[in-house]
């Protein structure tokens, strides 16, 4: 961002009762929408924001660090802080739809896969949760990591119940949509989704899986991911880790205009 530019079109409101790094914030945020501030863009440093403002420290990192949660902003040590590049939104309908939803937006999928094998489930808690029949003791493991123009962006690792799949251990998922072999060779549908989410400190082996750029604990998403069958019976259930700096997370509710109960929409945003 261009420093004049920045004094000429930026002043703080005083009789307004927004707090002053919200005001800063709402104005960087609308540059970035109206792509004044473009993908990879770096931002002025922070020290001569608080030169050009006249304001604290405190107050400018609050700004940014809203921003960064926000995922507009990034920051690289030693390099300062960057608008992010474009984003990807994920609508709960194409949630376990990860291959077509990146073709769909320009982004070209990949994924690679760690480990796939036949397991024994012997842990009651994943058993529960892959609703394994009496005398079904087996799961097909799939972990890979799934990337967006080449860029590690989440690791998952998934349980499927083997009683729905056997054979599928033989297919390539390094090339194969999971839930295309699902649909297409096991004639198997999701019928709902359940995903929890919770904010992490992210560990050294995932976070070098995921190339952080750092050798410190950094932020992430852990997800646990649950699928169904219109049975009621589970079909997935998937353990993924995100980088915080290349996905974020969204809950939009509206009014169903038949029912007036409240559908949510959930949307996944990916920064490549």
């Amino acid at each position: 961002m261009d420093p004049a530019y920045f004094k000429e079109t930026f002043h703080f409101s005083p009789e307004s009762n927004v707090s002053l790094y919200a005001q800063l914030a709402s104005y960087i945020r609308i540059q970035i929408q109206a792509g004044i501030l473009k993908p990879g863009e770096k931002m002025i440093p922070e020290n001569s924001l608080c030169e050009i403002l006249g304001i604290s420290r405190t107050t400018v990192r609050q700004c940014m660090n809203r921003l960064v949660e926000e995922g507009l902003l990034i920051r690289y040590r030693g390099k300062g802080s960057f608008i992010t590049d474009k984003k990807l939104r994920r609508n709960i309908e194409y949630l376990y739809g990860y291959t077509d939803n990146l073709l769909e937006n320009g982004f070209i999928p990949s994924s690679i896969v760690l480990d796939q094998k036949v397991v024994e489930v012997n842990d009651p808690s994943l058993r529960e949760k892959l609703t394994l029949p009496q005398g079904r003791n087996y799961a097909f493991f799939l972990s890979r990591l799934r990337c967006a123009n080449g860029q590690p962006i989440i690791l998952e690792n998934a349980y499927i119940p083997y009683y729905l799949c056997g054979g599928i251990e033989q297919v390539n998922f390094e090339s194969a949509s999971l839930y295309h072999v699902l649909s297409n060779r096991f004639s198997i549908q999701v019928d709902h989704v359940s995903e929890r989410i919770e904010a992490i400190l992210v560990e050294k082996e995932t976070a070098a899986l995921l190339r952080y750029d750092s050798d410190k604990p950094v932020p992430g998403y852990k997800l646990e991911h649950l699928s169904y069958l219109d049975s009621g019976y589970a079909l997935e259930f998937t353990t993924s880790f995100a980088r915080a700096d290349q996905c974020s997370f969204q809950l939009e509710l509206s009014k169903s205009p038949h029912t007036g109960h409240a559908n949510f929409y959930f949307t996944r945003q990916v920064k490549i």
